[in-house]
């Protein structure tokens, strides 16, 4: 942690897991007792060891034949080449480099290719949107690949049918529009940077240059491109340079975990988080938010506050700031004469005060981060105070905005519609009938336009309303092309053939346009200047050389610094920028109210989800499975309370609560989250459809857009809030799975070692200090162990950079056919991903700190697990890696029940394969080095 003063106080010392196991109400686990990190739980489901070796055992006695069919491999066909490629070594992997827009930002990706099938999903190091870093997300884009619930085949009005009637319907139809100048037609898109997918759009406007375009997508930036626009830096987009940050004050903004270049961003900030040696120096992160996040994990100060009072948090903050002499940008007169804020409580006062400080004595190398869910006057004054406190042109440069230009919202569509401007709607991706705001009842206005066309993966909610629903290929299937934030552009090439008779969005829009080329031609017609070289060399790479854009930093009266080195801030520091500030927009929008008034003082905050974003992901069971980073929960998505907003409605985790807005009403069930702001709910999006396959249907939980007001799409005010009648509902939680409290009757001590800044460089060693006994009085079981000796294993993960994103769990899942095992598994703790990331609070429940612990199998020197296995299913390799032997292992559990860190996975049922009869096509994207596990084995980590 930073040396900088805990404004909340003195840290406790113990972490805890949940309110119940700060109350006492989970036992502390005594391995006299008990084998099982969920005993009880398994007596009540009658899932004990014993009960399942009985089950078993009367299964072999009166049909062995059954069971020895559900561990049988299945039988498998092999044809040789007839014509092998030049250089091709059969089971030696390709690498191959593409690109993607995954969770609203682009990645530059890495993909192995296993005999013609791709396989697993890395960063590629040469990209700057990804570098060494991914996501989650994107790791698990292989699974979406390979999902046989995918549109397969082109649907008009509800009935198959085929490309060749699309291609008829084209010609007459779009050219008959082309000859009424485009009247009535109207596109909406996701968030795009393709170079490519932007000139087939502007082919679009030109030949119909009646025609309307919209934008809907969570990773559009619309509010932080309004804030430029107010402040007269239109066209250009803010890149931040976290990595020269001292002191970063995040609003509101989740710049680690969802918002903008999370990867790009992750990385500039652990780039300040290193700490080697009690000489070194870190970054402060101060995040202000109304629950939870990654970024507020990660945070060294965290404010709770209602999403609706950071704005006026920004004022006072200004005020403040301006008062201790740091000078306002000139022009701005009108924006100081706007500060106008109300009170705060103390505990933001306090805030206020002590941060003003430190961004006044960190001139020049602080950021004021805001997210995407406040409003363009919060972007606006933001820029104003990074440009008095000197950061524009070091630690934050503009880039030119490569968005699609002149495009309205989703609002702004569904007024068009209603005034019957639209007679024709290509919607190209995504699905506005369940994540409009359900205030828009967009599904209703669909059915008021003659002509729909809907391009997506699934034929989802929008697919069934529309005319035409179209399937569009996998970005592993399709040749494209994507823009970063700071303008280097990738090229996105296929690895495999469609799997189905699907086309790219750039295909199906050249189509509409009257273009003739397809494909790899579409693509190479854009860039025209690039040779034969070049042209592999970007393929090769992963990046097209010399696309990066030059950094500008408008002119400004502070000064731009230097670095703490003497190098200078971005090189992009260019002298008559064409962009200049204009701050006369600013005032007049901070004047303006952004919270509308309510009986009620309960917010309600609308989020993306970790695991299934926007609902894209809803029937990808490896992130189903993915239990949330903060609540732990899996399959599902429930409503968010503070202890106190719980207790005052008296309801407990599970309970059921009523939300009420404008006439719209939502049950469902509550976690109390301890962090989250008083009177505040915190709802994650993306839920509710269960129409999308089977295992959307397993985790649909609750479709929290029905709420949704399209004037304030991130937060609102005046919700009604109420106990609603209990329903047999599971919700499915982890965050007490896998305790690896001490037992045996040591006392208890912090499992997360932590300190500050000031104290570790006073007491470099200072983790000896939570042993529990001497190192002297440490005694192995082995008496002759020389296991220390020679080559030794070992993994270090630094606490300081993890971030608990997750990605690392679904590298692991997609590297080592690890199975999914469902929601009511995973409720009887039975879930089996080899590392996990555990979270633990520390301090006072209503407002703690929380910080994670990634947990995988350590390789013991002298593993206490080896001791104990009575065939000797688990031992030391000559290089000391504790291997298992699948082969001999017969399920005993001893090695589980003596692991102190709790990461073996007992594997109860054939959940290979159940998921193979599920989805046939996932033996496609098994790793083909990595066993495929049957029923009865100890699985863990390997170390991949």
């Amino acid at each position: 942690m930073s040396d900088l003063i805990n404004i909340r106080g003195k840290r406790k010392p113990v972490q805890w897991r949940s309110i119940e196991d700060y109350d006492g109400q989970v036992a502390a686990l005594d391995a006299a007792d008990t084998d099982s990190p969920n005993a009880q739980l398994e007596a009540e489901k009658d899932l004990s060891r014993r009960g399942f070796l009985g089950w078993s055992g009367a299964t072999v006695a009166g049909a062995s034949a059954l069971l020895s069919g559900c561990i049988r491999k299945a039988e498998e066909t092999i044809l040789p080449y007839s014509r092998r490629p030049e250089d091709y070594i059969p089971g030696q992997p390709a690498y191959f480099a593409t690109a993607a827009s995954i969770g609203g930002t682009v990645v530059g990706l890495l993909v192995e290719s296993q005999d013609g099938r791709p396989t697993k999903i890395d960063a590629n190091p040469r990209h700057p949107g990804s570098g060494n870093g991914s996501t989650a997300w994107a790791q698990a884009e292989i699974m979406e690949l390979y999902d046989s619930e995918r549109s397969q085949a082109p649907v008009q009005a509800g009935s198959d049918t085929t490309w060749a009637a699309w291609d008829e319907f084209v010609k007459v139809h779009f050219g008959g529009l082309r000859a009424a100048s485009g009247k009535g037609a109207a596109l909406l898109l996701g968030a795009t940077t393709s170079p490519t997918l932007q000139r087939m759009i502007a082919e679009f406007r030109r030949k119909n240059p009646q025609a309307q375009v919209f934008q809907d997508d969570p990773g559009h930036r619309a509010n932080a491109f309004a804030g430029l626009d107010a402040v007269g830096l239109d066209g250009l987009q803010p890149v931040f340079d976290l990595s020269r940050a001292r002191v970063i004050l995040s609003l509101d903004s989740d710049f680690l975990g969802v918002d903008g270049d999370m990867v790009r961003s992750s990385k500039e900030f652990a780039a300040g988080r290193q700490v080697a040696d009690a000489s070194a120096t870190m970054s402060r992160l101060y995040a202000v938010e109304a629950g939870f996040s990654i970024t507020g994990m990660a945070a060294d100060n965290r404010l709770r506050l209602a999403s609706s009072q950071v704005r006026n948090f920004l004022i006072a903050l200004t005020k403040k700031v301006l008062a201790s002499g740091v000078v306002a940008p000139a022009g701005s007169n009108d924006v100081l004469a706007a500060l106008r804020p109300t009170a705060l409580d103390p505990t933001a006062e306090k805030w206020v005060a002590e941060l003003a400080k430190d961004l006044a004595a960190n001139k020049g190398f602080s950021a004021v981060v805001v997210g995407e869910r406040q409003p363009a006057s919060v972007h606006a004054l933001a820029h104003m105070l990074n440009v008095a406190l000197g950061n524009v042109g070091s630690t934050l440069g503009f880039a030119p905005r490569h968005a699609v230009a002149g495009a309205g919202n989703i609002a702004d569509l569904a007024a068009a519609i209603g005034a019957g401007k639209v007679s024709t709607l290509v919607v190209l991706g995504g699905n506005p009938v369940s994540l409009a705001p359900a205030s828009l009842g967009f599904g209703d206005l669909m059915g008021k336009v003659a002509t729909t066309v809907h391009l997506g993966l699934r034929n989802d909610a929008t697919g069934k309303k529309a005319t035409w629903h179209l399937p569009v290929s996998h970005f592993l299937e399709a040749w494209g092309d994507h823009r970063a934030t700071d303008g280097t552009v990738a090229i996105q090439q296929p690895l495999i053939e469609p799997l189905y008779g699907t086309r790219s969005d750039t295909d199906l829009l050249a189509g509409i346009a009257g273009v003739a080329e397809r494909g790899v031609s579409l693509v190479q017609a854009t860039w025209p200047s690039l040779s034969e070289n070049e042209w592999r060399k970007a393929l090769h790479e992963g990046v097209v050389g010399g696309t990066a854009a030059t950094l500008i930093s408008p002119a400004t009266t502070a000064a731009v610094p230097e670095g703490a080195e003497g190098e200078p801030g971005f090189a992009g520091a260019v002298a008559g920028a064409p962009n200049a500030w204009n701050w006369s927009n600013t005032g007049a929008i901070l004047g303006k109210a952004h919270v509308p008034a309510g009986s009620s003082p309960v917010e309600v905050n609308w989020l993306l989800d970790y695991t299934v974003y926007d609902g894209r992901y809803l029937n990808n069971p490896w992130l189903q499975e993915l239990s949330d980073p903060m609540t732990k929960v899996a399959w599902d998505n429930i409503a968010q309370l503070s202890p106190k907003t719980a207790s005052g409605l008296n309801v407990k985790h599970g309970d059921f609560i009523n939300l009420e807005l404008d006439g719209r009403s939502l049950d469902l069930p509550v976690t109390i989250t301890p962090g989250v702001a008083d009177d505040t709910v915190i709802l994650s999006l993306g839920y509710g459809e269960a129409s999308l396959g089977q295992y959307a249907a397993e985790g649909a939980g609750f479709d929290t857009n029905s709420l949704r007001d399209a004037d304030y799409p991130a937060f609102r005010v005046g919700v009604g809030m109420s106990k609603a009648k209990s329903r047999d509902y599971e919700v499915a939680t982890t965050q007490n799975h896998h305790r690896m409290d001490p037992g045996f009757g040591y006392p208890t001590r912090p499992l997360v070692r932590e300190n500050t800044l000031a104290e570790f460089k006073e007491d470099p060693g200072f983790v000896e200090g939570f042993e529990l006994l001497p190192a002297d009085k440490l005694k192995s079981l082995w008496v002759n162990s020389n296991e220390t000796e020679g080559h030794q294993w070992g993994k270090s993960i630094d606490l300081n950079l993890c971030t608990g994103c997750n990605a690392c769990t679904v590298a692991c899942q997609a590297e080592n056919n690890i199975s999914v095992v469902g929601k009511e598994r995973v409720a009887y703790g039975r879930e089996m991903s080899w590392i996990r990331i555990d979270r633990y609070f520390t301090g006072d429940p209503e407002d703690p700190e929380a910080v994670v612990q990634p947990i995988a199998c350590a390789h013991c020197e002298t593993a206490p697990c080896e001791g104990v296995c009575p065939v000797a299913a688990t031992s030391h390799s000559p290089e000391g890696l504790n291997d298992i032997a699948y082969n001999r292992c017969i399920g005993t559990r001893y090695c589980a029940n003596n692991c102190p860190y709790k990461v073996r996975r007992y594997n109860f049922f054939a959940y290979a394969k159940d998921e193979d009869e599920k989805n046939p096509n996932l033996t496609l994207q098994r790793n083909p080095d990595v066993t495929v596990r049957f029923r009865g084995v100890v699985e863990k980590c390997s170390y991949c």
